[in-house]
């Protein structure tokens, strides 16, 4: 079980970096445009090497998270506001509005209290899987920790029910093996249980959400990608000329239904499921950073093909850094 567990931490983290890296090139076209460049992603992807050169803010700021993880010996708001304010001097790759302003306002002494934005963005799902990783048999830790995790850059409720529902996704899969398969409705129970139930409307759109999930799974992955795209985005932030076309919005559900959905369609293949997720369009470095932490949590490291990990700058610290979090756990729950 031990040895299993510190593989599912590894592949965890290594697979946010794959998404992330493969992701980044596409990131704010429309699917059909990504999409019309090549007949299989496969060759594309070999024969542009080069342009799959990096992961963004996606995966530092979850190694980031994972680094505070270590250093507290659990969930510490000291060590994560310390890791994060050391992410601005990486420096950040591609950040988004939300996590970057909240973060200058910690460095400068700004209480966490006050730095947040309002933003109901991905930024504090797309970095949460370490959570879900280290309290994977703790719900109640893990519900708290990923809410404040999320509460330190984005206020809005929608950031946080994201949050929360992905670190349980993540942990509910540190249980699963690609031996016995995946049960998809008791995965979809045991996540949509984050938000069910609260009073708060965009907690419950969550909840909403994945039942609309469970009920659309036949749907073709273009049909779906339109079909969720821009769940729950409200104006002025719903993109009107995109009505009707496949991509993947910014906001915190429209992200992790888009994400879910096609790692439901797709997770029979780690391979085929990847090369989905990352040409989704939109913001696909974050569908990216999202699927391929389900997917490396699902499959363990140890069945990532080494094709995919060549692409992987700084691999041997991410690796380090899954190593240590699984000794933190393993000190603190085996």
């Amino acid at each position: 079980m031990e040895k299993n567990f510190l593989d599912k931490f590894k592949g965890c983290l290594i697979g946010v970096a794959i998404g992330d890296t493969l992701g980044r090139p596409f990131e704010g076209k429309l699917r059909e445009k990504i999409r019309s460049k090549f007949e299989f992603f496969e060759d594309f992807l070999w024969k542009n090497k080069k342009k799959f050169s990096s992961y963004t803010d996606d995966t530092q700021l979850t190694l980031h998270l994972a680094e505070a993880l270590i250093k507290g010996g659990g969930f510490n708001m000291e060590y994560l506001i310390k890791e994060f304010v050391k992410w601005l001097e990486d420096p950040p790759i591609g950040p988004g509005y939300g996590c970057l302003t909240s973060i200058k306002k910690l460095k400068y002494g700004i209480s966490w209290q006050k730095a947040a934005s309002k933003s109901g963005g991905n930024g504090t799902l797309m970095r949460v899987s370490p959570i879900g990783l280290f309290y994977c048999n703790d719900l109640e830790k893990l519900l708290e920790s990923a809410d404040a995790q999320s509460l330190l850059t984005h206020s809005h409720p929608a950031a946080t029910a994201g949050a929360r529902m992905m670190a349980k996704a993540v942990s509910y899969l540190t249980y699963q093996s690609i031996e016995s398969g995946l049960d998809v409705d008791d995965f979809l129970d045991s996540i949509i249980v984050t938000t069910l139930n609260s009073q708060k409307a965009e907690w419950r759109e969550f909840s909403e959400g994945v039942d609309l999930l469970r009920n659309n799974l036949d749907l073709t992955i273009e049909s779906g990608l339109i079909k969720f795209s821009q769940l729950g985005v409200k104006s002025p932030y719903f993109i009107e000329q995109y009505l009707g076309k496949a991509f993947v919005h910014p906001y915190a559900l429209s992200t992790m239904i888009c994400s879910l959905f096609m790692f439901l369609k797709k997770y029979t293949s780690l391979e085929e499921c990847v090369f989905e997720l990352v040409t989704a369009g939109g913001d696909t470095d974050t569908v990216g950073a999202i699927g391929g932490a389900l997917l490396g949590t699902y499959y363990g490291y140890s069945n990532i093909p080494d094709e995919l990990l060549s692409f992987i700058k700084n691999r041997n610290y991410i690796i380090d850094v899954a190593e240590r979090l699984y000794e933190g756990f393993q000190k603190r729950y085996l």
